[in-house]
């Protein structure tokens, strides 16, 4: 899957069932793309702001990788 362009549904759910079935935490590429999915689903389509273009390490960053964590069920409170 291409970093440069958010996930696309089908490819969500793909990524989604792969983790389950494998019982596997996703790689930091996959939450990266499920991070590019919600913001381009939430904050994205309202800014215009790619999620390339998201400041590493800010808070809406973090906030979306932790989106995607949940999302793909990978999520360690204590480590957030």
């Amino acid at each position: 899957m291409k970093l440069d362009q958010p996930v696309h549904s089908k490819a969500f759910h793909k990524l989604l069932i792969r983790c389950f079935a494998e019982q596997r935490r996703p790689t930091e590429e996959e939450v990266d793309l499920m991070a590019s999915k919600i913001w381009q689903e939430s904050h994205g389509s309202v800014t215009g702001q790619q999620w390339w273009d998201v400041t590493r390490g800010s808070d809406a960053h973090r906030q979306m990788i932790n989106a995607a964590l949940m999302a793909l069920g990978s999520y360690d409170r204590k480590a957030a």
